[in-house]
């Protein structure tokens, strides 16, 4: 918002500071030429050439009288004392300099006559020398504000144009059409909005589309055991054999475990989709952590290669989150491998990259960018005891310490491979 506001300020700056000077550039060239003001010079030296030829002549009054019957200028003897001046005027005009006045009947030009006994003075009508009737004023007046106008909405459209665009994708976004979003543009005055609406809205869709993949997976993983549980509850009270009674306790308390387990994941899973949660952040080494998890994977059937530097692996980022994601990344991967997990640590520039790799069947292609969704559990998942939630739960926590995580095929041991790039 705030290079919207500062666009504003200077668009309506600018507009005025380049309008005020154009406008008052042909304003003064207009007035240069003014019949008004050629007209009131002309009256000056008129005046001036009229007081030049009555200062000495005898006959003045009598041609004053005559001169008053056919003119509309007005000529007038007055005696210099009933002409009063202030001190500072007095002295010049005294010395021959004109005085003009203005008052109700016109402009009059005074000039002292007979060495300052009497005062000439020569009255023109005011209109006759108006120097405008403010029609140049008006039309300049009109078009200052008209083009402030003009240039403000021209700054505006834009802005009401993409104001429309982000109101039709809010209704439409409204309505039940997630996959609506704003075009989000190069120069835009509101882009910072646009993206932070599509940002939104990719958020409540995945929301929601999680929200109905968790709500289909659990009705269905629910199921078996819950049936499992009734079918062994009614076993446990239609038997009396000690034998069979304990043979189908023990497979009630399996099914309660595995509903525990699936209790639990969701429970972790949803604790990782809540906003409130506040990454911790701390310098610790990578190797010790990521060898000490590995050490409890370690079994007699499965061979752990960690291959890392012997230079210090620090990086600054959540401990507890970081631990995991490498977890639930070892864990997948000592679920599908056959016999040997690879896994590796190396530092390139300011990033430090993870690669866990393993020998088993591996991820196909066309499962790849389904495998981090909750409960996706791919063709090879369903042959194998899980829920199909390590993966989310490693893409959400990678999501939250700007780490990508890319899973590929493993070139040498030929099974799954999981790249793990985080900032150090």
């Amino acid at each position: 918002m705030r290079k919207l506001s500062l666009s504003l300020i200077a668009v309506v700056v600018v507009s005025i500071i380049s309008l005020g000077w154009v406008l008052n550039r042909i304003y003064i060239q207009t007035r240069g030429d003014d019949p008004g003001r050629s007209a009131y010079a002309a009256y000056l030296a008129f005046s001036d050439d009229l007081y030049s030829s009555l200062a000495n002549s005898p006959l003045r009054v009598e041609f004053i009288q005559n001169w008053n019957r056919h003119s509309h200028i007005q000529l007038a003897l007055l005696p210099r004392e009933d002409f009063p001046l202030p001190d500072t005027l007095a002295a010049s005009f005294d010395q021959g300099e004109r005085l003009i006045l203005e008052s109700g009947e016109g402009v009059g030009a005074h000039y002292a006559l007979d060495d300052g006994l009497e005062v000439l003075a020569i009255t023109w009508p005011a209109h006759a020398f108006t120097e405008s009737d403010g029609k140049l004023e008006l039309i300049l007046t009109l078009s200052f504000y008209g083009g402030v106008t003009v240039i403000i909405l021209l700054w505006v459209w834009p802005l009401i144009h993409r104001l429309l665009r982000l109101s039709d994708a809010a209704r439409k976004f409204g309505k039940g059409e997630l996959s609506a979003r704003v075009n989000v543009v190069g120069v835009s005055y509101i882009r910072e909005i646009e993206v932070e609406f599509n940002r939104m809205a990719d958020r409540i869709e995945s929301l929601l589309n999680d929200n109905k993949l968790l709500t289909r997976a659990v009705s269905h993983d629910l199921k078996t055991p819950l049936a499992r549980l009734r079918f062994g509850l009614d076993a446990l009270t239609d038997t009396s054999d000690a034998t069979q009674r304990a043979r189908y306790a023990i497979r009630v308390n399996r099914d309660m475990e595995e509903m525990e387990s699936l209790i639990n994941t969701l429970l972790q899973y949803a604790r990782l989709d809540e906003n409130r949660i506040q990454i911790q952040r701390e310098e610790f080494d990578v190797a010790p952590l990521v060898h000490s998890l590995i050490e409890s994977y370690e079994r007699d059937d499965l061979a752990f290669v960690f291959d890392c530097p012997n230079s210090p692996m620090t990086i600054h980022s959540d401990q507890r989150y970081f631990s995991m994601l490498i977890n639930n990344l070892l864990s997948n991967a000592s679920r599908y491998a056959s016999s040997r997990v690879r896994v590796c640590l190396r530092r390139q520039g300011t990033r430090l990259h993870i690669e866990i790799e393993d020998d088993g069947a591996g991820i196909a292609s066309e499962e790849i960018e389904h495998v981090t969704k909750p409960f996706w559990r791919g063709q090879q998942g369903t042959k194998r005891k899980g829920h199909g939630m390590g993966l989310a739960i490693v893409s959400r926590i990678a999501e939250w310490l700007g780490a990508d995580v890319q899973i590929l095929r493993s070139k040498s041991l030929g099974g799954a491979a999981v790249h793990l790039t985080i900032p150090m």
